[in-house]
């Protein structure tokens, strides 16, 4: 097995399985269902899903990373604005690319503004679930906030 396959399965075993699934989960409910066509409402709980699998694989590679030297409360902040910020970034690509693929082949992905937007937004919203979920998880509060803020004001943070 060659360095690149074992660095993919590692990636796809700490929770790169997560997009994954929900791009397969996608792919299938719009090749083999047709499911778009007859009922374009689903696309709205898959942004969600594709949202809330980034921001799962984002805190799982954070996660993965060493922190012996770095206090707790803030490893806790630093991994939810990571995968707070990495995943609205990934939901901004994600448009992006459907419409440039709009424009390259006539489609009509993007079937409006309002649509893109609600797409971004459910994607983004995916991810705040997360982060409230591991935000409660790591006990992360207004301490810890506060602490970080006054580093970064003072030119401290890490």
């Amino acid at each position: 097995m060659t360095e690149i396959t074992k660095t993919c399965w590692k990636v796809v075993k700490v929770g790169g399985w997560a997009p994954l699934l929900v791009f397969a989960t996608h792919l299938f409910i719009d090749r083999v269902l047709n499911a778009y066509e007859w009922w374009p409402p689903i696309d709205s709980p898959m942004h969600f899903s594709g949202g809330l699998a980034i921001a799962f694989f984002v805190s799982r590679c954070f996660q993965t990373l060493p922190r012996q030297d770095v206090p707790k409360g803030r490893l806790a902040i630093l991994e939810l604005l990571l995968v707070g910020s990495l995943t609205a970034t990934t939901a901004v690509l994600w448009e992006f690319a459907e419409f440039s693929l709009d424009q390259l082949f006539g489609t009509n992905v993007q079937v409006s503004l309002a649509n893109t937007m609600k797409d971004m937004a459910l994607g983004i919203f995916g991810a705040v679930v997360l982060v409230g979920v591991r935000a409660a998880q790591l006990r992360a509060g207004a301490d810890e906030i506060k602490e970080l803020a006054l580093d970064w004001v003072r030119g401290q943070a890490a």
